[in-house]
């Protein structure tokens, strides 16, 4: 399980968040991207003939290419660890960026033909302060490509380890209700401060320190066109029984309201688990329609474009005990995800009792 070729760039900046690798000429990305409507990340990554698009997140990263004779060796230390074919049309990849197209020769594989990717992730210890030049912005992660030669037709990707679930956590909606602003002082209580909370004072003083200007919570809000349909604040404070919101300290005594945080006299302390906005308030049909398709949305693109990953290189023929152990993924999520799959018209799926499905890429539904 020798290392037979490497490149390493330590410096590696993800344009959109998405690290890409790309045969050096002859890749098919636009076709293999433009034939359906999947994400084309998916949770961790996905592939196709000859490009590799991966979840590299905001900040600088540290990125490894090696080409290995076999398959490497399991190792704990990595948080997320996946695995996909790659079909090489020049025998030859190099890191470039996601509008830039093929970049120059960074790994020779070999032979044009079907390998194989490791995909292994990291996140790296954070700087202790932030540089005042970008260009200077330490890396946050670590990424680790293992290439080898692999069998055509090749085994479709697998999920090997993962720090979170597939699925994200439902969003309350609480963003979209309040909107932007009137949300910002409970999001610098939640991310701000610390598992303590934060006092008024607090919360006063991150604004100035983020240059929000001298008496912050005081003043008023921009001035915003109602949404057609949506309650205003002034709506929903009326529901809660709390007074009218006019400038954002008043924000404070609402977002206990809704249950957003909680107040013990002092301390302002985010709530982790929030109650959906559509169960806290009486709100509009179209409105509760349109959260539910939001949060299906956020829930699951990413892990749906997983399922697809595994149908384009061939593992149309599945159970849901299989899809569950090929993705590291419950058997709840499986289920959930086809059917937004199918509602999303981002796959076919024909149900076999009593756990089997086929599963057919559906075409993109609109022009590219």
């Amino acid at each position: 399980m020798g290392v037979l070729g490497w490149h390493e760039d330590e410096h590696y900046m993800p344009e959109d968040g998405i690290l890409v690798v790309q045969d050096v000429r002859g890749g098919s990305w636009y076709e293999d991207l433009t034939a359906n409507d999947a994400h084309p990340v998916g949770t961790l990554g996905r592939s196709g003939r000859g490009w590799l698009y991966a979840a590299g997140g905001d900040g600088p990263c540290v990125v490894r290419l090696q080409l290995r004779d076999d398959r490497p060796a399991d190792d704990d230390q990595w948080s997320d660890v996946f695995e996909v074919p790659y079909l090489s049309p020049s025998g030859a990849v190099g890191l470039t960026g996601l509008t830039t197209g093929p970049g120059g020769e960074h790994l020779r594989l070999g032979e044009p033909g079907m390998y194989r990717i490791r995909a292994a992730h990291r996140p790296l210890p954070p700087a202790r302060e932030l540089p005042e030049d970008e260009d200077d912005l330490q890396p946050t992660d670590l990424w680790q490509l293992d290439f080898w030669p692999d069998q055509d037709p090749a085994d479709p990707p697998r999920w090997l380890r993962r720090h979170r679930s597939p699925v994200r956590e439902a969003d309350p909606g609480w963003g979209s209700v309040l909107g932007y602003q009137e949300m910002e002082v409970a999001g610098v209580v939640e991310w701000g401060g610390s598992a303590a909370g934060m006092t008024v004072a607090d919360i006063d003083s991150w604004g100035a320190d983020h240059h929000r200007g001298p008496n912050w919570l005081d003043q008023t809000f921009r001035v915003s066109h109602p949404r057609e349909g949506w309650p205003t604040p002034a709506e929903i404070a009326r529901q809660v029984r709390v007074p009218e919101p006019r400038v954002r300290r008043d924000l404070l005594p609402l977002y206990v309201a809704l249950q957003i945080l909680t107040f013990d006299g002092t301390r302002y302390v985010a709530i982790d688990d929030k109650p959906a906005a559509k169960d806290v308030l009486r709100l509009p049909a179209d409105v509760v329609t349109w959260l539910d398709g939001a949060q299906a949305v956020k829930q699951f693109t990413g892990y749906a474009a997983d399922l697809v990953s595994v149908v384009f290189w061939g593992g149309g023929e599945q159970t849901i005990a299989s899809l569950a152990e090929r993705t590291s993924a419950s058997e709840d999520d499986v289920r959930r995800t086809l059917r937004y799959a199918e509602d999303r018209k981002l796959l076919e799926v024909e149900w076999h009792a009593p756990d089997g499905v086929s599963l057919t890429i559906c075409p993109a539904g609109r022009p590219r």
